[in-house]
């Protein structure tokens, strides 16, 4: 047996607790239905994106509601981070390096290779030219298709968190998420020296370092989901989240004043401006605070709701991977398509609704196919 309170691994693998720390028993149900709303948002990010950059300023309906449903989706990047670590950082579930670095390579390497191929031949059929030096490239920055560098991104955390797990077992989570602040905040700040060193971003932007901004978010999961819920924390969290989606949708492309000079060193797009960490680390609170037994969302945590949570936030993965493809096929299908500008807010939402469906019955379907299961 490892000593008790020292971080040492226990004859199982396990990391111990630092002495006389306890957590009360918890219900996780609310983990699956938070996953469930940060896939749906990441979907709207992605749907609105286009129409919104480029109706920007022609002050159209369709515009706006691309700008709005884009913008206030931002924090939804960050939090799939940050449910990562709320798993993973448990010194209680680990059971040793070797577990554990074979299980996520089982869990992370099969998608990544498949989907990387998959998008590889929808980029070649795009252009209607194939060029390997130029996909190994894209595929080595995270630049292959959109968002496909969030894969880098968890595969690089789950490399390093062999070396949290024991810092995190021997501190407070209070100290977690005072690391967590500091390390979210370095990559803001970081932020306001791009438009003066332009190239000072680029050596992130590899498949080996796409984690490095990110670590501080992993490390704010797993510290939220440690933080003693209150009705006043609960009522913080929800002006917090408010405050922060409004801040975004507000701030972006200001011409003039205030606005301006934000955008220019914080731009509104960037998963690390303030505001999106405000608004991530106080949807994760809020959905904790709601969906818990006597919760206001307590009805989510009963056991046969908790079990379809659990199925859907399993499903978010293949969602991800799969969903830019239905997009691509929602922006050619009738009615909803035409092009990958939306012309109307109907049809924009429209397509935000058939690209959420699609992509799940996909993900939920493939998860009972052997050998698909593998990949989604």
């Amino acid at each position: 047996m490892g000593v008790e309170g020292d971080g040492r691994s226990a004859s199982d693998g396990r990391v111990a607790a630092p002495a006389g720390t306890t957590f009360a028993p918890e219900s996780l149900a609310w983990l699956g239905w938070f996953r469930l709303v940060a896939i749906c948002g990441v979907i709207l990010i992605h749907v609105n994106g286009v129409t919104a950059a480029q109706l920007y300023g022609r002050d159209v309906p369709v515009g706006e509601w691309a700008r709005v449903l884009d913008f206030v989706s931002r924090w939804s990047v960050p939090a799939f981070v940050m449910c990562s670590g709320a798993m993973l950082l448990d010194p209680s579930r680990y059971r040793g390096t070797g577990h554990f670095l074979r299980r996520r390579a089982s869990r992370l390497v099969p998608p990544l290779v498949f989907w990387h191929l998959v998008y590889a031949a929808w980029v070649v059929h795009l252009r209607g030219a194939f060029d390997p030096a130029a996909l190994l490239h894209a595929a080595a920055t995270g630049t292959l298709y959109t968002a496909l560098y969030f894969f880098w991104i968890v595969l690089g955390l789950a490399l390093l968190t062999p070396l949290l797990v024991p810092w995190v077992a021997s501190v407070s989570p209070r100290e977690v998420g005072i690391a967590g602040v500091v390390l979210t905040a370095m990559p803001a700040a970081a932020m306001a020296i791009v438009p003066v060193a332009p190239a000072s971003e680029e050596w992130i932007r590899t498949a080996v370092t796409w984690w490095v901004p990110y670590l501080g978010y992993y490390l704010l999961g797993y510290a939220l989901r440690r933080a003693h819920l209150t009705t006043a924390r609960g009522l913080a969290a929800l002006a917090g989240f408010v405050a922060g989606c409004a801040w975004i949708v507000w701030q972006w492309k200001q011409p003039t004043g205030f606005g301006a000079v934000l955008e220019h060193y914080q731009p509104a797009e960037s998963y690390f401006h303030p505001a999106v960490a405000l608004a991530a680390c106080c949807a994760m609170y809020l959905t904790r605070w709601i969906v818990r037994p006597g919760g206001l969302g307590g009805g989510f945590a009963r056991p046969a709701p908790a079990r379809w949570g659990r199925e859907l936030g399993a499903a978010t993965l293949g969602v991800f991977a799969a969903h830019q493809l239905v997009l691509a096929a929602a922006e050619r299908a009738p009615i909803i398509g035409g092009g990958i500008v939306a012309s109307s807010p109907a049809e924009l939402v429209a397509r935000c609704v058939v690209v959420i469906v699609g992509a799940y019955a996909f993900a939920l379907l493939g998860r009972r196919i052997p050998g698909v299961d593998r990949v989604v």
